[in-house]
């Protein structure tokens, strides 16, 4: 399945799967842990537009929200290296005819030339 995101919608995902790979229990990531670790990233966020964002997320079934107590909290319902594999399989497919090997020598090209 392919997924189409924005750019604010990626740097929370990747908020939310770096509070997750860190440890953090998923009934403590709020809107306002994620607007933390974002604003911590030298971004200046409004909390409503990262909560607004979140329920965009929650909408496209990339994150979930339950209610514990007075807040709601968040988890990622797909993995960064899920995120990941459908991403190279959507660029494999619309680049290079769904031929890794091309994808691969391109890939290998961009890192040479980055010198990576």
């Amino acid at each position: 399945m392919a997924y189409s995101h924005g750019t604010l919608e990626s740097e929370i995902l990747n908020a939310v799967w770096t509070l997750e790979e860190n440890g953090m229990n998923t009934k403590d990531i709020s809107v306002n842990e994620v607007l933390n670790q974002i604003n911590n990233n030298g971004s200046i966020r409004a909390y409503t537009t990262i909560k607004t964002v979140m329920d965009r997320l929650v909408d496209k079934n990339l994150l979930q929200r339950e209610k514990f107590g007075k807040k709601f909290c968040y988890k990622s319902l797909k993995s960064r290296e899920k995120m990941a594999e459908s991403a190279i399989n959507k660029l494999a497919l619309q680049y290079f005819n769904n031929d890794m090997r091309l994808f691969l020598r391109a890939l290998e090209k961009q890192c040479l030339s980055l010198k990576i």
